[in-house]
């Protein structure tokens, strides 16, 4: 009786087997350090808030605290055109 049963027991254990090593295989392939990936980026500085660095920008400019919205379009863009420029505003 256990003979019969053998072949059976045999077969499903290796397929058992198959089943969880390929799992284990796949998920430890992907944890390798070896493996030609490109090595993770440091994280990024976080960028200051909005309104320190604008509030930086009119003092390095000497002007008078108002909003950003309330400032000319041509002063606006002196903005943007120095928060791109400065290492601070990036």
């Amino acid at each position: 009786m256990i003979l019969r049963k053998l072949p059976l027991c045999l077969l499903g254990a290796a397929l058992a087997a198959t089943i969880l090593t390929t799992g284990c295989r796949d998920h430890h392939h992907h944890d390798r350090g070896d493996e030609a990936q490109p090595a993770a980026q440091p994280a990024a500085q976080p960028v200051q808030d909005e309104t320190v660095i604008y509030n930086q920008w009119e003092a390095d400019t000497h002007r008078a605290h108002k909003d950003l919205a309330q400032r000319t379009a041509d002063e606006q863009r002196e903005y943007r055109d120095w928060r791109q420029n400065h290492p601070n505003g990036r």
